[in-house]
């Protein structure tokens, strides 16, 4: 269940109540159904603060924007928006949190292709030693480019520490263009080029695997092949923090009954 703020439990409670209500009664009925926790030492006033600052005609110089109660002559409070109504103060809060939100991916997005681009621009020799340096930046060890024509399809090799033993593992890196898709013959001979020898491979391109060459890349029996495109590369990256730095931007939000 999602946690509700102090005025949309405040709200609950006065739909729960069905009558116009003191703050008392709104309080009480809070607590009555666990809609919120107060941490406040005198958590009727700060209630009593935040519904009056939703009410419609309110004398606080720090009114909020969106109003939520009215407020009769008794002192009782009623909603002004009805149940079906989403509470949340979308006008302050939340659309400015979606701005920063769709900003951020905007700027994951941007940061994917420019990795993207960098690597095509890479001659196939030095895109084997990136994925080198890539690979051991998430953990593999003793990884080395093996030289041309030794090794068959094998570009790197190393090992992966996994609990008390260690994994010999193989990779093959193709520089490809994105129409240049790697299929299951290219999986397949791969695996042939490690089986024996090898734990575990990893299949790293700029480019994108055919399905067939996913469905085959783990077999019941066979040496597994991790596959890895351009796009889950650069994804990695940026989640792994590999050649990548991030802003931490504070985002505040008052929450009047933490103070």
């Amino acid at each position: 269940m999602k946690k509700l703020t102090i005025v949309e439990a405040a709200l609950e409670a006065l739909h729960l109540l069905g009558r116009a209500s003191t703050i008392k009664q709104i309080y009480a009925k809070i607590m009555e159904r666990q809609l919120y926790k107060f941490g406040a030492k005198d958590p009727i006033s700060v209630l009593r603060i935040q519904v009056e600052r939703h009410c419609e005609s309110t004398a606080w110089s720090s009114e909020a924007k969106v109003k939520l109660f009215l407020k009769n002559d008794n002192s009782e409070f009623s909603p002004l928006i009805s149940r079906q109504s989403k509470v949340e103060d979308k006008t302050d809060i939340v659309d400015s949190l979606s701005l920063v939100k769709e900003l951020a991916n905007k700027l994951k997005k941007d940061t994917i292709a420019r990795i993207v681009d960098h690597l095509y621009a890479l001659d196939p020799e030095d895109f084997e030693y990136f994925c080198r340096r890539f690979l051991e930046r998430y953990g593999f060890e003793d990884m080395q480019v093996t030289k041309k024509g030794r090794d068959g399809g094998i570009d790197v090799l190393g090992t992966l520490e996994v609990g008390i033993s260690k994994l010999h593992v193989a990779a093959q890196c193709k520089r490809y263009k994105k129409s240049s898709k790697i299929s299951r013959p290219d999986i397949s001979q791969f695996r042939g080029d490690i089986t024996g020898e090898y734990q575990q491979g990893i299949f790293i391109t700029t480019s994108s695997f055919t399905q067939e060459a996913q469905d085959v890349a783990f077999k019941r029996g066979c040496v597994p092949i991790v596959l890895i495109d351009g796009q889950t590369l650069a994804e990695i990256m940026i989640d792994k923090g590999i050649g990548v730095t991030t802003s931490h931007i504070p985002i505040y939000d008052f929450e009047l009954d933490l103070v």
